[in-house]
């Protein structure tokens, strides 16, 4: 297994328990997260947390996030998702694919894409 798959992937496991620890050692304390659109989601978030805590304030509890492959190369990680969140007492779900850039054995900026950007304008209407 390539180095970056195996920070992406403990990138992964500690978001799935919550091990914040585990994730400070994976993800630089200034990481930028491009997030693209118009929705209360889009724009540049910077340091570890920062979309997560939007995300939080949005949906009350975060994303379901459930991997379906990891890919990396020398410089970067990209993980393929299938992503869920419920806000306003509705569910929505998309597919999803980040983009990560890693240096020095930890993410420092991520990308990311959703496959149908409109589903998540629309739950995440500012």
């Amino acid at each position: 297994m390539h180095p970056n798959e195996k920070i992406l992937r403990a990138a992964l496991d500690a978001l799935a328990v919550g091990d914040a620890g585990a994730l400070a050692e994976v993800i630089a304390d200034d990481v930028v997260v491009h997030f693209p659109g118009a929705s209360a989601l889009a724009g540049d978030h910077r340091g570890r947390g920062a979309l997560a805590a939007v995300v939080r304030a949005l949906t009350g509890s975060g994303l379901e996030v459930e991997p379906h492959d990891v890919l990396a190369s020398d410089d970067h990680a990209v993980g393929i998702y299938r992503l869920r969140a419920r806000r306003d007492g509705r569910s929505v779900e998309w597919r999803h694919v980040n983009v990560y850039h890693v240096r020095d054995g930890k993410i420092v900026e991520v990308w990311q894409h959703p496959f149908d950007q409109a589903v998540v304008e629309a739950c995440f209407a500012r």
